[in-house]
């Protein structure tokens, strides 16, 4: 059947909408996006920003208890009857049989709508002792919780680069893996030759296809550690299943190693958790202070205004200015009991600044003794990648003067691409020990 030009249009459009559709399901990751994207999907990140936020409204919320309050109120009264006050016919008495007062008398015509309103301004005095302290501590609780989202951060950065350093080692692991499959299927097709012509024995050709299934074995356990790798980066990352993702080659780099004097001194300075468990000992401490000073009396100074519209004898607007004073000077112990949980409270911080000191240096020491002993992996690999390469280049020209086979060559092929996956592994696990470091320290990535 003859197709019309228009089929044949249609058929090309539909084509390209496939492959377009397929392209956008692809989507490519650098190191750098890979990281960033991560720290604008990551939910720990945003409610530890979220805490702080919270804690710099409460720093405005113990500040405002210093400042003057002001009251205001109003009250609107209607009686249904008159409330007047009248003294009745003799109600005081009688002189000589006269009664007083002699009639009825009005003395207060009440009104049956009543209305008055109050003004009232009051400035705390002593209470200003704990606002203070009450302020100081909020503001090192805003600072404690910037240092924890500083150590989420740095951690969602070291993690997301280790992931994608392990997303890059499968894929050379992969990449070897199929290397010495080929070779085995190689050997195999050899033998198998050889047992047909005769010149070798069954048990030998079993031997290898065994050998062969080995390899397939390990390649598959290759690629189901790289799937496992790329389904926590699609969760990092909030991406979804129907997406590909493929990353970016890596510059290989390594990263630099400092003495261990800098690292441990970095992370006196500017470890967050340690400078953490800092701030709340420092918030234990103004926490004692507003305990003692909860002893003192409450004293302010009050000002308003009255208006009333009830007793026209009395004046309508009315102003005033005195203090005011308050002192629970018998509370069965509530307020020493609070002292004593404050210093408590202090006591803890301090035993915990000082255990996360003593093991942020321990973790410095360790991870330094970690990236040591990487950094010597990775040069010893890089020997053995460079020795791998050079046997190589003689090989292929004794294959190419006829001096060697394919075979060979092929098995030194599979040689080198083994000490070029360690080799390229080796510097990023040496990088991925420096990143523990840098965590450590307090740095950025």
């Amino acid at each position: 059947m003859k197709l019309s030009r228009q089929h044949i249009i249609c058929f090309l459009f539909f084509v390209l909408l496939s492959v377009m559709g397929k392209a956008q399901d692809v989507k490519h990751f650098s190191l750098e996006d890979a990281i960033e994207e991560a720290l604008q999907n990551n939910k720990l990140l945003q409610i530890q920003q979220e805490k702080t936020n919270e804690s710099r409204y409460k720093v405005t919320t113990v500040a405002a208890m210093g400042k003057p309050q002001l009251f205001a109120t109003a009250t609107y009264l209607h009686f249904f009857e008159e409330n007047n006050l009248v003294i009745p016919t003799g109600g005081i008495g009688s002189i000589l049989d006269i009664p007083i007062p002699w009639k009825d008398y009005t003395l207060y015509n009440g009104k049956q709508d009543i209305f008055a309103a109050s003004v009232m301004g009051y400035q705390p005095i002593t209470q200003l002792f704990r606002v203070k302290n009450g302020v100081k501590a909020a503001r090192a609780q805003v600072e404690t919780d910037q240092l924890q989202a500083a150590q989420v951060r740095l951690k969602i950065q070291a993690g997301m680069e280790k992931l994608f350093y392990a997303i890059k080692i499968q894929e050379r692991k992969i990449a070897e893996n199929e290397a010495e499959i080929a070779l085995a299927k190689a050997l195999v097709y050899d033998v198998e030759s050889a047992v047909i012509a005769g010149n070798a024995q069954k048990v030998q050709l079993m031997g290898l296809k065994a050998d062969l299934a080995n390899k397939k074995h390990a390649l598959l356990e290759a690629e189901i550690e790289k799937e496992n790798y790329v389904d926590d980066f699609r969760t990092n990352l909030s991406i979804p299943d129907s997406v590909d993702i493929q990353l970016d080659s890596l510059e290989l780099k390594p990263h630099i190693l400092k003495s261990k004097v800098d690292y441990r001194s970095a992370s006196k300075k500017n470890n967050p958790e340690l400078l953490a468990a800092q701030k709340q000992l420092e918030k234990s401490e103004y926490g004692i202070k507003a305990a003692k000073n909860a002893y003192l009396p409450d004293l302010g100074v009050v000002a308003g205004a009255t208006y009333q519209g009830a007793i026209n004898e009395l004046t309508e607007t009315n102003y005033f200015v005195g203090a005011n004073l308050s002192w629970n000077f018998l509370d069965f112990g509530k307020r020493k009991s609070a002292l004593n949980q404050s210093k408590s409270k202090q006591k803890q911080a301090a035993l915990y600044a000082e255990d996360k000191a003593e093991k942020v240096q321990d973790s410095v020491d360790k991870a330094y003794r970690n990236a040591e002993q990487a950094a010597q992996l990775m040069t010893t690999a890089q020997e053995a990648y460079q020795f791998r390469k050079e046997e190589y280049r003689i090989k292929s020209d004794g294959l190419e003067m006829g001096l060697l086979t394919e075979k060979e060559v092929l098995q030194t092929k599979v040689d080198l691409e083994t000490a070029a996956q360690k080799a390229y592994s080796a510097v990023l696990n040496y990088n991925m020990a420096i990143l523990d470091l840098k965590v450590l320290s307090g740095k950025g990535l």
